[in-house]
Order: structure tokens, then C-alpha cells, then sequence
């Protein structure tokens, strides 16, 4: 994998480019290449490759969580060795406001999750309760605002989305419309930040590089001091989260020895409290749980027949 692989993988995170399981957006990567200054054709064979070899799984998309009145939190702990990391992970998985967990090689397991104000401490200590926590890392995690009101129609499709899908033809057969409704639908809620979506990455699968997070805590306004962090990691980077209190930022790197000497040269900034960072062993995707979500607000939304939007009133 080269630079120009890992700068794919950040479009497709960071610019939140929604990507069907058979690829097929000519227009994405018409955008990708002109931003990495190289052709289309070269960006849909090096995507189709990474389908090919497993690096690339589809796309998971889910709706924005501002809609449904939820707020987001990052989340690292160092298990205690006194647990099994298989054991911990496992539980982690059953707690149902999880939506991504980042297991790494060592002691450390990141989580992104989603909260009410009023059970943000109950979650937290559920989390140092199940991992024995001896570290523990948090940071609150700001989701696009989006106040736009969703019909009937646009619930249906986000479900539909949320469970995965293989083609507009897909969509627009379980959907019963046309392909050009789908796309017009599709492209109005995702600039109105209705939808997130992130690409399906197996980091095992990776060959000619290796999967590292680096986490980085600021001492203080962290504008000017990000700007050399990025100086640092910005060839490697294909995600750089927010958050309030510490920011993880995901990296495809040359080789594993990479990790230690980014961290060092990052913790010698001025501005920066701590960094740190892990290979990741694997990225685990729990958006799917959404699905559940959207079936009892489309079933309010059909009792209500249609008056209100059950997704604007959670907000």
C-alpha cells in the first residue's frame, strides 16, 4: 500500500464519500482524483483492487446521531492483565450504545460511542467496570448539527442504507422508485448531514504497511499545535476524529516501527500534553444496531400517520 492507497482511504473516511459494496460511483471518483491529482481511471482500479484483496468492505452508513437526540463520546482503556482482552471485547460488544471499537495489539481498546446527558457517567463506569480499567482516556465527540425534517420516504432509505447495500438498482427495487429519486434523496441528505457513513476497512488485510492510532491529548486551544501534528503524520493519515479532550487519529504507515518514532516526535510539540501510539489488530463496526433504531421510528412515524417527524422530535 502507497501513499496514494492511503490517501483514497481518507477521502472515502474523512470526506464522508459513501461507497456502495460493489463499487460504482463514477462521480466519486472523479472528485477523489482531482483532490489527489490523479486520474479517475487509476482511482477506481486501486479501489477495486482493495475490494479485491479485502481492505475495502463496503461502506457503513448510518444516520446522523444529532438527529436522534444522542451525543458522542471517545472512549480508551488499558485492560487490566489481570482479564482476557477476548473476554472484555466480547463484552464491550453486548453494550448496545457502542458504535465502533478500535482493539489494538497491547493492553489498549478505543470505543466510539453514543450517550443521553443523563447516562453519560452510568456508561463510563460500565466501561472501567467491564475492562478493570486501569488508564482511562475520554473525550466528548461533536457530530455535525443537521435540523433537517425527514419524510416517511427518508426513513426508509436511511434503514435501507443503514443494513447495507449493493447498487442504486438494489435501493430502487426495495424502495419501489426510481434510481434518479434515490440519488437526488441520497445527495440531499448527505449535504444536509442527515448521513455518515465510513468505509468497511480490514486491517488485516493490509500488505506493504501496518494499521496505527495516534493519540494526542492538548494542553490547551489545540488550533495552531494540530497543524504541526498534521505536519508530522499528514502522508499517513486517513482519519483525524474531534474531540474535546484528547483526538485519535487513524494512520496506515510503512511499517509498525513507524508508530513509536511518529509519538515521540509528536509528544515534543509545543502544546501537546501526551501522545501515544498503537497498531490497531482490528476495527470493529457496530452501525448495523442503527437498523433497530430507525424500525421503531418508522413505526411511531406510521402510528402518527405521517404528522410529525419521530426523528426531529428526539432532538
Amino acid at each position: 500500500m502507497d501513499r496514494f492507497d492511503v490517501e483514497i482511504i481518507r477521502e472515502l473516511s474523512q470526506a464522508q464519500v459513501t461507497m456502495p459494496a460493489r463499487v460504482g460511483l463514477r462521480s466519486s471518483y472523479r472528485e477523489m482524483a482531482k483532490k489527489i491529482g490523479i486520474s479517475a481511471g487509476t482511482v477506481r482500479n486501486r479501489v477495486e483492487k482493495m475490494y479485491a484483496t479485502g481492505v475495502l468492505g463496503g461502506s457503513s452508513v448510518y444516520p446522523n446521531p444529532t438527529l436522534l437526540g444522542l451525543k458522542g463520546g471517545s472512549f480508551a482503556v488499558d485492560v487490566s492483565p489481570r482479564l482476557a482482552k477476548s473476554e472484555v471485547l466480547s463484552s464491550l460488544k453486548s453494550i448496545s450504545d457502542i458504535l465502533f471499537i478500535h482493539n489494538f495489539r497491547g493492553s489498549l481498546v478505543g470505543m466510539l460511542f453514543l450517550y443521553k446527558s443523563e447516562s453519560l457517567d452510568e456508561i463510563i463506569e460500565r466501561f472501567k467496570a467491564v475492562s478493570d480499567a486501569k488508564a482511562v482516556f475520554f473525550s466528548r465527540v461533536e457530530f455535525p448539527p443537521c435540523k433537517l425534517n425527514l419524510d416517511n420516504f427518508d426513513l426508509h432509505l436511511i434503514l435501507q442504507l443503514s443494513r447495507g447495500f449493493r447498487s442504486y438498482a438494489q435501493l430502487s427495487r426495495s424502495l419501489d422508485t426510481s434510481v434518479r429519486t434515490i440519488k437526488r434523496r441520497l445527495s440531499r441528505l448527505k449535504a444536509e448531514g442527515a448521513i455518515l457513513s465510513s468505509p468497511t476497512l480490514d486491517y488485516k488485510a493490509i500488505s506493504g504497511g501496518a494499521a496505527a492510532d495516534l493519540i494526542v491529548a492538548y494542553q490547551h486551544s489545540k488550533v495552531e499545535t494540530e497543524k504541526k501534528i498534521l505536519e508530522i503524520i499528514g502522508e499517513y493519515m486517513i482519519f483525524a476524529g474531534i474531540g474535546e479532550d484528547f483526538v485519535v487519529y487513524n494512520m496506515v504507515l510503512p511499517n509498525a516501527s513507524k508508530a513509536t518514532e511518529l509519538a515521540r516526535a509528536a509528544a515534543v510539540i509545543e502544546g501537546v500534553k501526551f501522545a501515544r501510539a498503537e497498531l490497531v489488530e482490528e476495527h470493529i463496526d457496530l452501525t448495523s444496531r442503527f437498523a433497530s433504531i430507525l424500525e421503531q421510528r418508522i413505526s411511531t412515524f406510521s402510528k402518527n400517520k405521517g404528522q410529525s417527524d419521530p426523528l426531529a422530535q428526539q432532538t
